[in-house]
């Protein structure tokens, strides 16, 4: 009867130890940096791409007179303001070769099939 127990204990701990060694492991806090700095450089990218692509709407949507130039001028000046805002997010953020410091799997998820 005991026999039973304790094997289940030691499948448990083992099991635990497994699911748990990736984040006691030294270098997980840097690598999540890594991954949440990349991440939000791409959401900024991404925001930045569709303020770009807003202000050549508002260009077109100008000279076919779907705005007044008043309405064009306001809405210039707050679409280009604000890809402003973002760019100077992008350039604070930190560089990208702190990944690269970490070693060629820095950023491996293991979703990828091995080479």
């Amino acid at each position: 009867m005991l026999a039973p127990v304790l094997a289940l204990i030691v499948l448990a701990l083992a099991v635990l130890g497994f699911v748990a060694a990736p984040l006691l492991r030294s270098d997980a806090a840097e690598r999540e940096r890594v991954v949440s700095a990349e991440s939000e450089a791409v959401e900024l990218q991404s925001r930045h791409a569709m303020l770009l692509g807003a202000l050549g709407d508002l260009e077109e949507d100008q000279a076919t007179g779907k705005l007044s130039d008043e309405d064009y001028e306001q809405l210039r000046e707050q679409l280009t303001s604000q890809a402003i805002e973002v760019l100077k997010k992008i350039d604070a953020l930190p560089e990208p070769s702190t990944a690269a410091s970490l070693g060629p799997r820095a950023l491996d998820t293991g979703d990828d099939p091995p080479a």
